[in-house]
């Protein structure tokens, strides 16, 4: 009659991620840890125990054999040798392997109730990766992919790239603008960064793989570590850093074995099983987030400093009205009217530039420049203001405007109005106000 194979074992499965008996009130990766911590302690004392009854057994069965050999020569030679009585070293010994049984009982009984779970289950005997050459040197990726935004690399203080996907041949596909990507993606990827279990988040990445996998996602999940910090949200923040360290991760073994990164998702998820990888996976995520909160510091400087420049530069804009001059012109319609090397001048207040600007026109282009300069307030002949037109009824007559023009020439370059301009004119005082002139 064939044996039935007790299954029993496996009756009671200890899942590290199981959320059904976390308190709500209890942070969920902080119940894991302590879960995972409890079943090692506890693995650790039963090993310990383990060791020491097998130890025990070892011993016991030792000094048996050693009793039985000496009953055995105690009973050739008919009575007692050395004063040892056989019948008491009978005795002894099956005490001894009475003794050796209940090690062994509690041994099985250790075996028998050991809590299973994803680390003792199973054991890797052997691990290999193939990789077909011959497909992948020919497959090409068409994929197009964009850089990370000149503003959002600003913002998380790294350089622009851009990055290749691998993998086989695909279909190009348009490239979407960021704003585009997040206004069509964003439920899908505000859902990925907030789940918790790694199963569900497994699967998901399955589900979605070809909207997570872009780079917008990647920046995307960037910016939401970066306002949760600057926001206060520190735990959402830590998650949201996990989701998109491990979408980094996969991406970075998909480059490795030259695979779609939807391909890659399992072997992941198999290696982060595993102790060490794991460990080394917890410590890229601790680094960058100790990344994401210097830089929301360094960002909330910023913006302070910002805010305070603005303060201290507050811009006053005028209506025409008020920007008119005194002769009904507005400056900014007669600045840009001017030739370029008076423009220089006065934009850089300087009179030597203005006096040369002046001696390359001719007389009538020189009367006519400074009148439309005089008529919008842009320069103001006379010490004191004297001559600045300051009735309005006047503003119509031609003699007067001539005078007061002809008297800023005079005064740039330094002769009276009406006289011949010198070949090198004496260096006025100033320009912009009659003080300076």
């Amino acid at each position: 009659m064939t044996a039935i194979t007790d299954y029993s074992k496996w009756d009671h499965i200890d899942i590290s991620d199981d959320e059904s008996d976390c308190h709500p009130n209890i942070e969920k990766e902080t119940w894991f840890r302590l879960k995972r911590r409890q079943r090692e302690e506890k693995e650790q004392e039963q090993n310990a125990r383990k060791a020491e009854l097998e130890k025990g057994i070892k011993a016991g069965l030792a000094r048996v054999a050693e009793l039985e050999q000496r009953s055995a020569a105690v009973k050739a030679e008919g009575g007692d040798v050395d004063g040892e009585d056989p019948v008491a070293l009978t005795v002894e010994a099956e005490e001894l392997q009475k003794a050796v049984e209940a090690k062994r009982k509690e041994v099985e009984s250790i075996e028998r109730n050991k809590t299973w779970n994803w680390e003792n289950m199973c054991h890797v005997t052997e691990e290999r990766t193939i990789i077909n050459k011959s497909a992948d040197s020919e497959a090409k990726d068409t994929t197009m992919r964009s850089a990370l935004p000149p503003k959002l690399a600003a913002a998380l203080g790294e350089k622009p790239r851009a990055v290749t996907a691998p993998g086989p041949e695909t279909t190009t596909q348009e490239v979407h603008s960021y704003s585009d990507f997040v206004q069509e993606h964003e439920d899908v990827m505000e859902k990925y960064s907030e789940l918790h279990s790694m199963e569900k988040t497994r699967d998901f990445l399955r589900q979605h793989g070809d909207i997570l996998f872009a780079d917008h996602c990647q920046s995307y999940l960037l910016l939401s570590c970066l306002e949760d910090e600057m926001n206060g949200k520190h735990e959402r923040m830590k998650l949201v850093a996990r989701q998109s360290q491990l979408l980094s991760s996969i991406t970075e073994l998909a480059v490795s074995l030259r695979r779609p990164p939807q391909d890659v998702v399992p072997a992941l998820f198999l290696r982060l099983d595993e102790a060490e990888h794991s460990q080394r996976f917890r410590d890229g995520v601790n680094d960058f987030v100790a990344k994401v909160q210097n830089r929301a510091v360094e960002k909330r400087k910023e913006m302070e400093a910002e805010e305070a420049e603005g303060l201290d530069h507050e811009t006053i804009e005028l209506t025409k009205e008020e920007r008119m001059g005194p002769g009904g012109l507005d400056p900014l319609e007669v600045f840009p009217t001017l030739p370029e090397k008076m423009q220089i001048a006065f934009d850089q207040k300087d009179t030597p530039m203005l006096q040369e600007a002046l001696l390359e026109l001719t007389d009538e282009e020189r009367k006519y420049h400074m009148k439309r300069v005089v008529d919008s307030g842009l320069w103001v002949p006379g010490a004191g203001g004297s001559t600045r037109v300051e009735d309005e009824e006047n503003d119509n007559d031609e003699e007067e405007e001539e005078e007061a023009a002809g008297q800023a020439v005079g005064e740039v370059t330094g002769e009276a109005p009406g006289t011949k301009v010198p070949a090198s004119p004496p260096s006025p005082t100033g320009v912009g106000s009659s003080e300076e002139a």
